[in-house]
């Protein structure tokens, strides 16, 4: 039931918000990541610093950041190797040695494409304002930080152009095992800049069908159990997350239909919106791919991280 609650929901949000803007075609993504033990240490100024400095990086090297795990990961390690308190006038000053060490890596597989490592010094009135200090010293125009960004730019092309057929085999295997959502997630992480992202994109449209295939008719009879509940909000939510290609799209219609003067006004518009974007076939792509990335997204985050390295040399 949770999974089908989380595609329906997908697939509502989907009709507002696509996934990318039209300056980020063509480019590769990646998400800045921090793992589970640096979120917990550091304060969310530091991790916000950080962020922010590493997205105009990306930037700079025509790289887009993403607010969301497409399976291409930034991920930054802060180390503190040393921290001092100096007594000065009115206000001790903290003065902190620290490693930013940075990882250009995929997220399904852990393989790592390009690695960084720079010691920082900053100085402020706490730890925080020291680190933040710390980390305006990273130039974006230091050689290393710069042959990083290039080197991993290039070994993730590669690695994508030598490994797509692959890719695409795994993830139809994937599909036919009924492993939608991790069939997604794969091919959800092929860059735009990938010789086989079209294809990819085909393949998981496709996955998407079968996904939508599979789920309505349960979808349908949540829908038909709320209405007897006369949890009306229920129904309509379960009704908004089925495919206009899929079986169920007739029968989901009628059903609307049955209930519409009992759903509020806000869902109410938020169906119309959904049928006038069906009567586009360029914009219900759309928002089927925007459904199938946040369904790519939440099989990332439910995911354990694989131990093992692999280096791309």
């Amino acid at each position: 039931m949770i999974k089908k609650l989380f595609i329906c929901v997908a697939f509502m949000a989907s009709a507002a918000a696509f996934p990318q803007s039209q300056d980020d075609l063509g480019k590769i993504q990646l998400s800045i990541s921090f793992t589970e033990a640096q979120a917990e240490r550091f304060d969310q100024d530091v991790l916000v610093k950080t962020e922010g400095k590493l997205t105009q990086l990306l930037s700079n090297h025509g790289i887009a950041a993403t607010d969301y795990n497409n399976g291409l990961l930034l991920q930054p390690n802060i180390i503190i190797n040393s921290q001092d308190v100096v007594e000065g006038g009115m206000q001790n000053i903290n003065v902190i040695n620290m490693t930013l060490q940075l990882l250009i890596k995929q997220d399904q597989t852990n393989i790592i494409f390009s690695s960084y490592s720079k010691t920082l010094k900053g100085s402020g009135r706490n730890t925080t304002l020291a680190i933040n200090n710390a980390l305006n010293t990273l130039s974006a125009s230091d050689p290393s930080l710069t042959a990083f960004i290039d080197q991993g730019k290039d070994k993730v092309l590669r690695y994508y152009n030598s490994n797509c057929s692959q890719l695409i085999s795994k993830s139809a295997n994937l599909g036919k095992a009924g492993k939608y959502e991790e069939s997604l997630a794969l091919l959800a992480s092929v860059p735009d800049a990938a010789q086989c992202y079209n294809t990819a994109q085909v393949k998981s449209l496709e996955i998407f069908r079968n996904l939508q295939r599979k789920e309505c008719s349960a979808l349908i009879s949540d829908a038909k159990m709320f209405i007897a509940q006369k949890d009306y909000s229920s129904a309509f939510e379960a009704l908004s997350g089925i495919d206009s290609g899929s079986p169920c799209a007739s029968e989901t219609s009628l059903l609307v239909k049955n209930i519409q003067n009992q759903i509020t006004a806000e869902e109410k518009k938020q169906w119309d919106l959904q049928m006038s974007i069906r009567k586009d076939e360029v914009a219900i792509q759309k928002q089927r791919i925007s459904a199938i990335r946040d369904i790519a997204v939440s099989f990332y985050n439910s995911q354990k991280r694989p131990g093992n390295v692999i280096i791309v040399r």
